[in-house]
């Protein structure tokens, strides 16, 4: 037997321990399976379709358009410096910075569709192009979470220095080719928004539906986890908008920011599903996002050590929290600047942002 052989029966085995798996859990945990994904298709209607929809219709026509580029054009000797990749690959950072976890893997996907980017430059990008939104950190754990919108401001400067410190190791780290011949600027053809609204009605489908599948199996841990601490961080492991919800009441806010830097498997799938056409490696990306989530965590902490915030009285609620839906696009945006300014990043950007919340039984 060689070694395709073996690969080839291997996968096969894994694949059926995983229906026989999945098949177990939907018949003795039907009532379980049944609320986690009712619960999360509520989340996908009122929670990330509104918030994300948007803002990835406009993403992709930014990045569709060549606009994105021409923007981010001369922050090209940054992104060479910093990441060792070119001007285009800084503008999907920053609309990941921007936008939310999902808009970067979207983002450079389509720049690879497009021949902006050699597949190998998409990949690195996308090792470092995984962030959490403003209005998740400073609307959803800052305001709504811990009453506290100084904390949200922390982990977004943790965040973005996360980010910026990954994508250094990344480029130190991980070897891209560059496109083999020159990068033409053509104009766009056809319907720019009709492309722009396809592209993220298919992108959003899939994050909702990987959204669903995670919410089951966490009512499904609910059910066979004692131990709360436990079931907690099994929770923000698997789905990090529920996890934060979870965690946040109990642990320092530093420990939070170690798994919002992380981002959670459902996260991880739904960019792995956004980049079928990108060769990223899974194992190099776990190891990159547990990289970010340590550095977001002791970003934190140092930050904490400028700025102690005290800690918020905390009570259990069902209702979702109305400071998750306040973000605006005037707001994010001068949520995003003061922040940028705080860290000492002096780029200019164009901020809208998505806001996010979790609806628990």
């Amino acid at each position: 037997m060689n070694a395709k052989e073996l690969f080839y029966k291997r996968n096969i085995i894994i694949t059926l321990l995983i229906a026989v798996g999945g098949l177990y859990i939907a018949l003795r945990f039907h009532d379980e399976c049944y609320r986690g994904m009712e619960n999360g298709i509520t989340f996908c209607l009122e929670v990330l379709v509104p918030s994300l929809y948007f803002f990835m219709i406009v993403a992709a026509f930014f990045v569709q358009s060549g606009a994105a580029c021409v923007i981010c054009r001369p922050l090209g000797g940054v992104s060479r410096a910093l990441f060792r990749l070119p001007s285009d690959s800084m503008a999907v950072i920053l609309l990941a910075v921007i936008g939310g976890y999902p808009v970067g893997a979207a983002s450079a996907a389509m720049m690879r569709k497009k021949g902006r980017l050699s597949p190998t430059q998409a990949a690195k990008t996308a090792y470092i192009a995984v962030a959490a939104g403003p209005g998740f950190l400073i609307s959803y754990i800052g305001a709504a979470l811990l009453e506290q919108p100084q904390s949200g401001y922390i982990l977004l400067a943790a965040q973005t220095v996360a980010v910026l410190l990954t994508g250094v190791i990344v480029g130190r780290t991980v070897k891209s080719e560059p496109l083999p011949y020159p990068t033409k600027h053509d104009p766009p053809h056809g319907n720019l928004l009709i492309d722009a609204v396809n592209s993220a009605s298919r992108s959003v489908l899939g994050m909702c539906a990987m959204v669903v599948l995670f919410c089951a199996l966490s009512e499904v841990l609910d059910a066979v986890i004692a131990d709360r601490t436990v079931c907690d961080i099994a929770s923000a492991i698997l789905e990090i908008t529920n996890g934060c919800n979870r965690l946040s009441p109990h642990v320092p806010l530093y420990i939070t920011a170690f798994f919002i830097g992380f981002g959670g498997l459902s996260v991880h799938f739904q960019i792995f599903a956004l980049l079928a056409e990108v060769p990223v490696k899974k194992g190099l990306f776990f190891l990159f996002r547990i990289i970010e989530g340590i550095i977001t965590m002791t970003a934190t902490y140092i930050f904490l050590m400028v700025m102690p915030t005290t800690a918020a009285v905390f009570s259990s609620t069902s209702a979702v929290p109305a400071a998750a839906r306040s973000a605006t696009l005037a707001g994010s945006a001068a949520l995003v600047i003061s922040s940028l300014l705080f860290i000492g990043s002096l780029s200019k950007k164009s901020v809208l942002v998505h806001q996010t919340q979790i609806n628990r039984r």
